[in-house]
């Protein structure tokens, strides 16, 4: 039996162009169907990939899992890429979330709304490594939304307010998760540029930049679970 040929990793600069072609091809699709978003977290789950060591998946059976099906307190949890051990559950839990239009009327409520999920998977699984990924447009590039204006200063507050756990305590909403990235996206030239000064601009630290966020979420499991350091380079 021939196995299917493994599809090639994806970057980050090729995941923007991917993100910023399949959005501008028809926005209401790629956000309702998701296939936006899923391109960021093929990304992710690539980077972690290669991070794994060859003892985490062939002795232990680590693996990366997109969509994963997460035990929570009270009912089930999807996440959007977890890195699962067989015998011991997920070693790291990322989360991620877009929003392209219609960024200030919704950015309170999918924030609690974040902030309440991380709990609950915080009180099942407290030594797992937590992250998240938001990701906002520089402007709004929906034909019908373009006069929106974003406040990525208080974006970049809003989201540093909930990063740099400090161990598996979760009650704690500062905080809450593990590592964060804000990504502000121009997806107006070619290619895509991140903005990263305007988010240091507003908050100089921590680092919420998505460049060093997988080799920020690797560094904290390494720090938690100190003893065994062989899953990750």
């Amino acid at each position: 039996m021939v196995k299917p040929k493994k599809s090639p990793k994806i970057d980050l600069a090729e995941a923007l162009r991917l993100m910023a072609a399949d959005y501008r091809l028809n926005p209401t699709k790629a956000v309702r169907s998701q296939s936006f978003i899923k391109i960021l977290h093929r990304h992710l789950a690539d980077e972690l990939e290669s991070r794994l060591t060859p003892w985490a998946k062939k002795s232990r059976g680590v693996y990366i899992k997109e969509e994963a099906k997460l035990l929570g307190v009270a009912k089930d949890k999807s996440v959007d890429v977890a890195v699962i051990d067989p015998q011991n559950g997920p070693l790291l839990i990322i989360g991620a979330r877009s929003q392209m239009s219609s960024v200030g009327k919704n950015v309170p409520g999918y924030f609690e709304g974040v902030i309440g999920d991380a709990m609950a998977l915080q009180e099942r699984f407290p030594m797992s490594t937590h992250g998240y990924v938001y990701l906002h447009p520089l402007t709004v590039i929906k034909a019908t939304k373009t006069t929106e204006k974003l406040n990525h200063a208080r974006y970049a507050a809003m989201y540093s307010s909930i990063t740099g756990r400090s161990g598996p305590n979760y009650r704690a909403v500062r905080g809450v998760f593990d590592q964060f990235a804000y990504i502000v996206a121009d997806f107006t030239v070619d290619p895509v540029k991140l903005r990263d000064d305007l988010v240091r601009s507003a908050v100089p630290d921590p680092d919420m930049s998505i460049e060093t966020f997988v080799d920020r979420m690797v560094a904290t499991f390494k720090s938690r679970v100190f003893t065994r350091n062989e899953f990750f380079r």
